[in-house]
């Protein structure tokens, strides 16, 4: 040591003399550099990744297997994202307000990705579940679809003419046989309950075969064959249809005096010929309802000239019950297999959710640690260097005596 001040070692000496200050600052420090690092940097810089897909019957054309539209931006709507928070007490500390217009949804080939900050959220587990229960939400409705194919039942009991529950019963029976072909040509001939598709099909077919619809048709048109409030009506309806008639016949005749100028002036023009396309399609619509009024006038005409028996008619009518009853049941086992076979082929796959931005507990014990070692160090070579600075004592004291 000189009269100039302390050496080098002199200060390394006091910083080891600080030692006790600066193992607290180190503590303290590292300590809080470690909560910082922990609870506000990591919560504000966070991100979350999710990566998934659905597969289920219509999801190619955006759809549901029951026609509703999927719109994958539902997944991350205000809706959806208070439903989740609704489901969980887990999940009330969440501002969904601010989150739904923060979130982020991209979708490449029917793969979708969520990006979501994690500023939102409390920890990585809460963040995760909370964006797990979000993606399920359309996986879930897929999965719990509910299918009534019993429109034309209801039909049949609201019918008032026994030719219309006939029709009824004919469109229930199309829908079940083009239900399960359409299931057969899509999904192949899945087995159920030991049995499959294909069985549960030909069922149906022997049931139509073995109850020709067409014989029911022809026996009520032959019997005159009428429900009590069809009977009842016949009069006031016979007026209807006959002035019906005679305005599609007038129509008709119209039609056809266009249809022969329109020819003769064609030339093979191609707007002529498409003329001439609409004006027969237009007929063909005007022939079949003729046909049907004609039938329906024969059974009115039939039925009030005394062709008509309530007794017989009300027997035929309980055979047509019958035959619905019979075709319900096999519509209730189409059901049952159409909820079987898309809950089977309804499938849902999320990727590990990736967290980005994040400093790892094993990482941020050493990056608090050496926080701690410089402001430790720091802080024990600040007080030696204002030691250092000051005058020495028994050199000032020596130099007074002298004088």
């Amino acid at each position: 040591m000189d009269g100039e001040g302390l050496s080098l070692m002199d200060i390394w000496s006091l910083i080891l003399k600080k030692k006790i200050i600066g193992s607290i600052v180190f503590g303290v420090m590292t300590i809080v550099s470690l909560v910082l690092i922990l609870f506000v940097y990591n919560p504000l810089r966070v991100s979350y990744v999710a990566t998934f897909n659905y597969n289920w019957y219509g999801i190619e054309n955006n759809k549901f297997a029951n026609g509703a539209v999927f719109n994958y931006y539902d997944i991350v709507s205000l809706s959806s994202l208070e439903e989740v928070k609704e489901s969980n007490n887990a999940y009330q500390s969440i501002n969904v307000e601010e989150l739904a217009e923060n979130i982020k949804i991209e979708v490449d080939e029917l793969h979708y990705t969520i990006l979501i900050s994690g500023s939102y959220f409390k920890s990585d587990a809460q963040a995760k579940a909370f964006l797990e229960a979000l993606i399920h939400l359309p996986y879930q409705k897929a999965l719990n679809l509910s299918f009534d194919f019993k429109a034309n039942l209801v039909g049949y009991e609201r019918a008032k003419k026994i030719s219309s529950k006939l029709d009824y019963l004919d469109n229930q029976l199309g829908v079940v046989l083009k239900g399960y072909k359409d299931m057969i040509s899509y999904f192949g001939d899945i087995e159920i309950d030991h049995s499959n598709l294909s069985s549960l099909y030909s069922k149906v077919e022997a049931f139509a075969s073995n109850n020709d619809l067409n014989e029911y048709k022809y026996i009520a048109y032959q019997n005159y064959y009428m429900t009590k409030e069809e009977y009842d009506t016949t009069l006031k309806e016979q007026q209807a249809l006959k002035t019906e008639q005679n305005l599609l016949r007038e129509r008709k005749k119209i039609l056809l005096e266009s249809l022969s100028n329109i020819y003769t002036n064609s030339n093979g023009n191609t707007y002529m010929d498409t003329s001439i396309a609409n004006y027969l399609n237009s007929l063909h619509t005007i022939d079949s309802r003729l046909m049907t009024i004609d039938e329906n006038l024969k059974l009115i005409e039939g039925a009030t000239t005394g062709k008509y028996n309530e007794e017989d008619s009300k027997k035929f009518l309980e055979q047509l019950d019958e035959y619905k009853e019979e075709l319900e049941s096999l519509t209730l086992e189409y059901t049952e297999s159409v909820n079987y076979v898309l809950e089977e082929n309804t499938l849902f796959n999320l990727q590990p959710i990736q967290t980005k931005g994040k400093i790892s507990f094993i990482l941020a014990v050493p990056i608090s640690v050496l926080i701690g070692i410089i402001f430790g160090l720091g802080t024990a070579f600040v007080i030696a260097f204002i030691e250092s600075s000051k005058p020495n004592e028994e050199f000032l004291t020596h130099k007074e005596k002298q004088e």
